[in-house]
């Protein structure tokens, strides 16, 4: 009886086609909106090299601020939004650390246009800004300072911008606690960059230290590439970095300033400690490097003098990481 049981269903299946997978389609939702995915970013412009992003646009000095189509599994046409820099989403705003929220000074900036198209085929759009030399200039542009404050104000083929649900009378749209669904028809798009040079580095080379008359030779190198020491440099300015050198129980912070043919010279603004020495920035110099791939390098041949000891040094400095990542901020209203 079992075989007989055994031998109809195998019969039945035969009766049957292989199945395949068809398209899946889904309905829209009832109505299509557009809105902005976070209302408090934070934009770091990335100069030089990123082995992990692409940063073509950062390295022509501009960024692109998006908007997001909701409501449709498939965007069958252009939708347009027209936006406006609306200074006054800054007023009375602080950041968590206490600073001011400031809008970024109209002379820093550039809107490509004052709208912002989604594609049709696309989920998302943006409008290109273009930063000028101003921006690089102001040394409040290397931190979370400055904001582009833009507002939907209109929409084209879609049904309605996302407004938000308040749960308080007279809600501030700025304040997420005024809100059970805070409103996303608008964003404070804080801006700030890092030079070329700015990242975590793999440091190596050879010491000569002299002190009480002698001098001892002290060489650093890992077995490998990224078993040597890790350093951070930090962005001064368009055209300084910084790097805090430990030697012994003390610490002499070393300033790089690069010309225009990525050539440097070295100081130093640490008290008791005097700096001088050249170096040189080569882009992807350090051939066949870690994960094989050519990596960007710094080469250094200074001398730090600190009173009582002296350090003649040769490093080379090979780039490991930008650092750069994803970055929110919130406020407060005072």
């Amino acid at each position: 009886m079992k075989r007989l049981t055994s031998i109809l269903a195998l019969a039945a299946l035969t009766l049957f086609p292989a199945c395949e997978n068809g398209d899946w389609s889904f309905p829209d939702y009832d109505y299509s909106t557009v809105y902005f995915a976070y209302q408090f970013p934070v934009r770091t412009l990335t100069l030089g090299n990123d082995e992990e992003y692409n940063n073509d646009l950062d390295n022509e000095h501009k960024c692109k601020i998006k908007a997001v189509l909701g409501g449709v599994y498939e965007n069958g046409a252009n939708r347009i939004i027209d936006i406006e820099v609306d200074n006054s989403l800054c007023d009375d705003l602080y950041f968590s650390t206490g600073e001011k929220v400031e809008p970024m000074p109209a002379g820093y900036y550039q809107l490509a246009a004052d709208q912002i198209v989604i594609p049709k085929g696309e989920i998302s759009g943006g409008v290109e800004v273009q930063f000028t030399d101003a921006f690089f200039a102001d040394p409040k542009s290397l931190l979370t300072n400055y904001v582009i404050p833009l507002r939907m104000t209109d929409v084209q083929n879609a049904d309605s911008i996302l407004q938000g649900q308040p749960n308080v009378d007279n809600p501030d749209p700025r304040i997420t606690s005024d809100w059970v669904e805070q409103p996303k028809n608008f964003v404070l798009y804080a801006v700030k960059y890092v030079n070329p040079w700015d990242g975590i580095l793999l440091r190596r080379g050879v010491d000569q230290i002299t002190a009480d008359g002698t001098t001892t030779t002290v060489v650093r190198h890992g077995a490998t590439v990224v078993d040597d020491q890790t350093v951070e440099f930090t962005t001064r300015s368009l055209t300084e970095a910084a790097w805090s050198l430990g030697l012994g129980n003390k610490t002499c912070n070393l300033i790089l300033k690069f010309d225009d043919n990525n050539k440097c010279t070295l100081s130093t603004d640490t008290e008791g400690c005097t700096v001088s020495g050249t170096g040189e920035y080569v882009p992807h110099g350090e051939k066949n490097s870690f994960n094989n791939r050519d990596r960007d390098v710094i080469y250094l041949d200074y001398t730090v003098d600190l009173g009582d000891t002296k350090y003649a040094t040769r490093d080379t400095l090979v780039m490991r990481d930008r650092q750069v990542k994803g970055e929110w901020f919130t406020v407060t209203k005072q």
